[in-house]
């Protein structure tokens, strides 16, 4: 997409569409299975074999031919000899006919056997059982390839690993898996009035909150965060921290310094070193002065410095861009449809994303607006587990209403305290 408006606005959707645009998944190497949780495969995985390829007791019990308690009834109860022990560790057994084995669960049944009879079903002791009952063939027996057959896609490219996945690649006797390699961000912040976490801010200064939150959001995405500190409302230091950003990164993220004032430095420097800009505002409401472009070939997101408008842009286009980088096939966040409470409106010409909080209840889901949506406020962003999006207005909703949802937090949306 070229630059929209000579490089000025884009919609919202533009600007997604933009950013989805310049990136692509990173190329793919191979890790150990103890270090795949969480990255995406980029291959599909097929078993290469039948699991397992013999049939296994589901319970402990005795293994026996289920011929040999036919005639079995309370009245006429059949005796089986036990002959034996078919352990899981100890491989093959056999069964002659007119006897039983005690069996231990997920051992293989013996060749010959045919049926598994619980202990607790019948009368026992260390030389004989007593059946009273028939036993159907195959009863308390797993089948063969029970669990995986041999051609069976065990993970699909775009899979994230997680532990259940890891589980059966394991299962498998994948030592290994291919995956995209995670993406690197390199991050800077932009202001005078930014001090470290450990310092007392003075008059006019506060505390760099938005280097935290975007470093945990990233490695949250799956990618590695490289902060490589803070500028100053100083062209000659926000060049040496940007290039030393460049340096192995896939994304590069800024905030701060995104505006068009006089000490809006962000733009004018990344254009002076080259940046080609998909677009510099976005038609939306918090984040108007995001923006977008790639600098010899790296993609650059240009957040605003207020702590929600810059919470609100990671989640609308870098999120989608990391999960893209990081292979993923969905890049969108979750969203669902809720029962407004509050009353939440839009002006025309953009698009309104209010922080919230959104609640399972019994009547469905609830989304409830924060009271302050002020974008230079910290606290709103750490209350909300959800996003409202309304579409460009003028429109206005009222409580009751249904409305456009997107989940940031599900433990918070569904575990209501």
């Amino acid at each position: 997409m070229a630059e929209t408006q000579a490089g000025r606005r884009a919609t919202f959707d533009e600007a997604r569409e933009a950013v989805l645009a310049a990136v692509a998944a990173l190329p793919v190497e191979s890790v150990r299975l103890s270090a795949a949780l969480g990255r995406v495969a980029a291959e599909d995985v097929v078993a290469e074999a039948d699991l397992v390829p013999y049939a296994r007791s589901s319970m402990d019990g005795y293994a026996l031919r289920a011929a040999d308690a036919a005639g079995a009834t309370p009245a006429r109860a059949v005796r089986l000899p036990v002959v034996g022990k078919a352990l899981a560790e100890e491989g093959e057994a056999v069964l002659a006919p007119g006897s039983a084995m005690v069996i231990t669960t997920g051992a293989p049944i013996p060749h010959g056997a045919d049926a598994v009879i619980p202990f607790e079903q019948l009368q026992r002791s260390d030389a004989e059982i007593v059946l009273s009952a028939p036993v159907q063939t195959g009863d308390c027996i797993f089948p063969p390839a029970e669990d995986v057959t041999r051609g069976d896609v065990l993970v699909k490219a775009g899979d994230i690993l997680r532990p259940a996945t890891l589980a059966l690649l394991a299962f498998a006797g994948q030592g290994e898996v291919r995956v995209h390699r995670r993406p690197r961000v390199g991050i800077v912040c932009t202001g005078s009035e930014l001090v470290e976490v450990t310092a007392v801010p003075g008059h006019g200064q506060v505390r760099n909150s938005n280097a935290y939150t975007l470093t945990a959001l990233i490695a949250e995405c799956g990618g590695e965060p490289r902060f490589c500190g803070t500028s100053p409302d100083d062209p000659t230091v926000l060049r040496h921290l940007l290039e030393l950003a460049r340096h192995g990164a896939d994304l590069i993220l800024t905030t701060g310094g995104a505006s068009v004032g006089e000490r809006d430095l962000v733009k004018g420097i990344l254009g002076e070193l080259g940046m080609e800009f998909r677009f510099r505002e976005v038609a939306m409401r918090p984040g108007k002065p995001t923006g977008f472009g790639v600098w010899e070939g790296i993609p650059v997101c240009v957040l605003p410095g207020n702590p929600a408008a810059a919470f609100v842009g990671f989640y609308e286009f870098v999120r989608p861009a990391l999960l893209r980088l990081s292979g993923r096939r969905a890049t969108s966040l979750p969203t669902l449809r809720a029962r407004l409470t509050g009353h939440v409106k839009s002006k025309a010409g953009r698009r309104y994303v209010i922080l919230a909080r959104a609640a399972l209840t019994p009547d469905g889901f609830e989304v409830t607006p924060l009271p302050n949506q002020c974008s230079v406020l910290v606290r709103t962003s750490a209350d909300a587990n959800a996003l409202i999006v309304l579409p460009e207005g003028p429109v206005s909703f009222d409580s009751g209403d249904t409305v456009e949802v997107q989940v940031l937090d599900w433990d918070r949306t569904v575990n209501v305290t």
